[in-house]
């Protein structure tokens, strides 16, 4: 054999080699593939953190880079489908934000589902010296002030009062009824959402608590499409009770007029259910952010938005009064003819730029929130209302990064967060240290788009741009997935 054809040879059968490699890695034939990533990396499985505005550059003596503003993303590629994901990252922080968590995106419409990489919060409480037992029974952890109860379980059937407890990751049953509940008179009620002159509309997707007893679930949503995005702007609006949906309404989008980029009306879905056992009723709206609820004409006593309402008006200047039971309200804006000084609790909260959120903290059950100019976003780890005897949160208090036991005099958190010990101290290491965390997600119940799993790392209060030195820096990320083998696949199409 010719030199040449050496060379050839030993070419095309590298080449080959290579070829059948990347074949292997895409294709997994034994169901388990892991994949792993540092910063310097160009992966065709595991893409670049972004967006870009809020991660720093790359650190490459170190191959580093530090995430400076929440949330951001990464996707993984996978030419098949798995059931689990195992991430694993090595990360350091400043150590000025008590919370990071890492999602998964659960659905087209970019719901995310997440878990806990780090809590500061419950790690100081698990190794303070100020009491702070701990209870761990099947992945729940109970921290308690004082060793009052023996078990979780006796927790759970004992519950205490409800500015006791704060939960993380932990959904305590809701409470089911309100004691001394007004039934509603059937008739549209002067402080309800959609029958005041000063009530904005609302923008794109939004979900409710209202309450039923002896009376019939009646509301009416008035839409339009302001016709931005060439996609079909369909409205689903599910009813849950007890978390499962009980009724379902659809209004399609068979309006076209897209290209004209101008507002027009999109229809209306009335709710009419009778019979209905007393209790909470959740009521979600799936809209993208073409659709704008001009109103919502309904007569029941109970209209709590959750964790966020979007002020969708076009720069009305009407002023629009929010209560809220949040213990922080955050604030954020498209739109730079919406910038203001909103008051919260008369205390003034700047919104001065837009693409950036901006929080004051209340720590109180009961705020008030006004504004002068709509189009602007709402949010915080609790429920909202357009009228004060509208507020109603069934739920118990949630964690948040500014959660404080001591202010709040909590006695008890419930959590499915496992705080750092002696034990494992690869995630509890000082500040400036790096850690390793693993984190497993549930692909099955996963949306997956263009062969594509996206996932999110959000650490609430990091902001970029606002001149404070934080940060959470990675290292690595490995990837472990798990799924059925070819065999396996095989044999369920024969």
């Amino acid at each position: 054999m010719s030199l040449v054809l050496k060379i050839r040879f030993v070419l095309y059968s590298t080449l080959s080699l290579i070829v059948l490699f990347l074949i292997y890695q895409a294709v997994a034939p034994a169901g388990k593939i892991i994949y792993s990533v540092t910063p310097c990396d160009s992966s065709f499985f595991i893409q670049q953190l972004k967006p870009k505005e809020r991660v720093g550059e790359i650190e490459r003596a170190n191959c580093t880079q530090r995430i400076i503003g929440e949330p951001v993303y990464f996707n993984v590629n996978t030419q098949r489908t798995f059931n689990e994901a195992r991430v694993t990252f090595v990360y350091r922080d400043s150590g000025q934000n008590n919370i990071i968590e890492v999602g998964l995106q659960a659905d087209e419409r970019k719901n995310y589902s997440l878990k806990p990489l780090e809590n500061k919060i419950i790690d100081r409480l698990s190794r303070s010296t100020a009491g702070w037992g701990t209870l761990e029974q099947d992945g729940v952890i109970l921290l308690q002030r004082e060793p009052k109860f023996k078990n979780i379980d006796e927790f759970l059937n004992n519950l205490p009062a409800r500015n006791e407890i704060l939960a993380y990751h932990y959904d305590l049953p809701q409470i089911k009824y309100i004691e001394d509940y007004q039934t509603s008179t059937g008739l549209l009620l002067p402080d309800r959402i959609g029958n005041r002159n000063d009530t904005p509309p609302l923008r794109g997707a939004y979900q409710f608590y209202t309450y039923i007893k002896n009376e019939p679930l009646n509301f009416k949503f008035n839409f339009s499409d302001l016709n931005i995005n060439k996609d079909k702007d369909d409205v689903k609006i599910i009813v849950y009770y007890q978390n499962e949906p009980i009724a379902e309404k659809y209004l399609a989008d068979e309006r076209s007029g897209e290209e004209q980029r101008q507002r027009m009306a999109a229809g209306a879905v009335s709710l009419n259910l009778n019979d209905l056992p007393e209790g909470f009723y959740k009521i979600a709206v799936m809209a993208d952010d073409d659709i704008i609820t001009d109103n919502v004409n309904t007569a029941q006593t109970v209209v709590s938005f959750i964790n966020r309402v979007w002020l969708g008006g076009q720069n009305d200047k009407n002023k629009t009064i929010i209560y809220a039971d949040a213990p922080e309200v955050t604030a954020s804006t498209l739109n730079a003819a919406s910038l203001q000084t909103i008051l919260v609790n008369k205390q003034e909260l700047p919104l001065a730029e837009t693409y950036r959120q901006f929080s004051l903290p209340t720590r109180q059950n009961k705020t008030i929130v006004q504004l002068e100019i709509s189009d602007v976003i709402i949010s915080g780890a609790g429920v909202f209302s357009f009228g004060q005897s509208s507020l109603y949160n069934p739920d118990y208090k949630k964690m948040t990064k500014i959660s404080d036991v001591d202010a709040e005099k909590v006695n008890y958190l419930i959590t499915t967060y496992s705080p750092c010990g002696e034990s494992d101290m690869s995630t509890c290491r000082p500040q400036g240290e790096w850690k390793t965390k693993t984190i497993s997600f549930d692909l099955t119940k996963s949306f997956r788009y263009q062969n594509n799993y996206s996932f999110i790392i959000s650490v609430p209060g990091l902001i970029a741009g606002d001149e404070a030195d934080d940060y959470v820096e990675i290292k690595s990320i490995n990837i472990k997935l798990t799924g059925k083998s070819l065999w396996d696949k095989i044999k369920e199409i024969l």
